[in-house]
C-alpha cells in the first residue's frame, strides 16, 4: 500500500478531520506552520461554519469568574519581588485579583470536567462588564477599550475608540445572521440634573479580516438609564431599562436593522435590577434573582417556588409562571445562593452557584444544579475553579467553540 499524505486527501475529508479536532490543537497547528494549506483551511468560512455546526452539538457552560489567586513565581517575579520589598520595606502580595474565564461542556454526564478550557487575565485589565457569548465570542473592556474575544483561541480583536466621552459605558454584543456579520450597540449615558439620563448610541459592524469600521451613531427614543445586563436571541437584543419618570422599561434592539423597540412594564411588583433575562424554554423571560437569597420560602415537602415572566412573542407580552423545584432544601445548603440561569437543549433547568447580599463564594470548587423533567434535582461541581478566594461568578450556558480569531 503506498503511503499517502494528508494533502492528498479529498477535500471533504481533510475539512471533516481537522474539523473533529480540539480548538487547542487547531491554534497549534495554525502557529507552528505544519501546512500553509492546514492554515488556509482552518481560516477559510466553509471550515468556519463546518466546525461551529458540529461545537453546537456540543455546547459549553462558561463561567467568568473574579478571584484571589496565587502570584506566580517566575525568574522576573523573583527579581521585582526582591526590588520591591527592599524599596518598600514590605512583602509583595503572594495573592492577586484576576478573572478567570472557565468552559468546560454543558452536560452534566459523566462529569462537569471534560472539555476545559481557561483563560486567565488580571482584574485590571478586564473588570467585570462582559456580555453573553455568541458564537463563541464575547465582548469585553480590556484595559479601558472594547474588545471581542474568543476564550477557547485566547485571541483579542480590539475595536476602535469610540467618538464619545462620557463616564457611564455600557456595551452589548449581537449577530446579524442577514449578513454574517457581528455588531456591538455601544451606549455612553450622563444624567442632566441628576436624575434626567442624556445617551449617545452607536453601533459597530465587526467584520474579522476586513478593514476597520467606524462607530455609527443611532437614534433611541425616548432616551433611559440601562439596568441590566443584555440577553441576544435570534437577532434581537433585549436589556431592561428605566425613564426619566422612572418607569420599568423593555427594550429590543434589532441587530439586523438597528432599530429600537420599548415596551413600557406595567406590573406594579416588578423592578430592575433584581429581575434578570434568561433564555426559557425557548423564549425570552425574566426572573427575579432577589427570589434565591437565603430566607427564601421552602415548603415542607422541601419544594421551592420562584416566579418566572414569560414573552409571548405573538401578543409581545409576559406572562407570569410558577417554577417549583423539588428537592431543592436536600441539594442547597441555607446559607447558600443559586441563580436560575436557563434551560438548555435537554429540557433541564440550570442553576449557578452565586453570592448573595455582599456575601462571598468562597472554597476551591463552584457548583451547578440541574433540574430534569422527572423532577429530580442533580448538584454537579466543577472542580476546576479553584483559588484563594472567589469574589463573584458569572455563568453563561450554551457557549461553543468557534476558529473566529484563530
Amino acid at each position: 500500500m503506498e503511503n499517502s499524505s494528508f494533502e492528498s486527501l479529498p477535500q471533504a475529508l481533510q475539512d471533516d478531520i481537522l474539523s473533529r479536532l480540539p480548538l487547542k490543537s487547531l491554534v497549534k497547528l495554525k502557529c507552528i506552520l505544519v501546512s500553509k494549506k492546514w492554515a488556509s483551511i482552518i481560516r477559510g468560512e466553509e471550515f468556519k461554519a463546518l466546525y461551529l455546526s458540529r461545537s453546537m452539538t456540543k455546547p459549553r457552560v462558561m463561567l467568568m469568574v473574579e478571584r484571589w489567586t496565587s502570584r506566580p513565581h517566575e525568574p522576573a517575579m523573583s527579581w521585582f519581588r526582591s526590588v520591591y520589598e527592599e524599596q518598600r520595606r514590605t512583602p509583595v502580595p503572594d495573592a492577586y485579583e484576576e478573572v478567570l474565564f472557565h468552559s468546560v461542556y454543558q452536560e452534566k454526564k459523566p462529569s462537569l470536567s471534560s472539555g476545559q478550557q481557561q483563560l486567565r487575565i488580571p482584574f485590571e485589565k478586564v473588570g467585570s462588564d462582559i456580555s453573553q457569548p455568541i458564537r463563541g465570542l464575547i465582548c469585553l473592556h480590556l484595559d479601558g477599550k472594547v474588545a471581542i474575544c474568543n476564550p477557547g483561541t485566547k485571541k483579542y480583536h480590539i475595536l476602535p475608540e469610540i467618538p464619545a466621552h462620557f463616564t457611564n459605558t455600557k456595551c452589548f454584543f449581537g449577530y446579524d445572521e442577514d449578513t454574517n456579520v457581528f455588531k456591538v450597540l455601544c451606549i455612553k449615558t450622563r444624567y442632566l440634573q441628576s436624575t434626567i439620563p442624556f445617551s449617545e448610541y452607536h453601533v459597530l459592524t465587526v467584520e474579522f479580516g476586513a478593514e476597520p469600521s467606524y462607530w455609527r451613531p443611532i437614534i433611541c427614543k425616548p432616551d433611559c438609564s440601562i439596568l441590566t445586563e443584555g440577553l441576544f436571541k435570534g437577532g434581537f437584543l433585549y436589556y431592561g431599562a428605566e425613564s426619566s419618570s422612572g418607569k420599568n422599561l423593555v427594550v429590543r434592539f434589532n441587530v439586523t436593522s438597528e432599530e429600537f423597540t420599548i415596551w413600557e412594564f406595567p406590573d406594579d411588583d416588578f423592578s430592575f435590577p433584581t429581575w434578570k433575562f434568561v433564555i426559557y424554554k425557548g423564549n425570552i423571560a425574566l426572573v427575579d434573582d432577589f427570589a434565591f437569597f437565603p430566607g427564601a420560602e421552602i415548603d415542607q415537602d422541601g419544594t421551592f417556588a420562584f416566579p418566572i415572566l414569560v414573552l409571548d412573542e405573538i401578543s409581545v407580552k409576559f406572562k407570569r409562571e410558577i417554577i417549583k423545584i423539588r428537592g431543592w432544601e436536600q441539594k442547597v445548603e441555607k446559607d447558600e445562593v443559586f441563580y436560575f440561569k436557563g434551560t438548555i437543549g435537554t429540557g433541564e433547568l440550570v442553576f449557578a452557584q452565586g453570592s448573595g447580599r455582599g456575601g462571598l463564594v468562597i472554597g476551591p470548587s463552584f457548583s451547578i444544579l440541574y433540574y430534569d423533567t422527572e423532577d429530580f434535582l442533580s448538584r454537579s461541581k466543577i472542580e476546576a475553579v479553584s483559588g484563594i478566594q472567589i469574589l463573584a461568578a458569572q455563568t453563561f450556558l450554551d457557549h461553543v467553540d468557534s476558529t473566529w480569531l484563530i
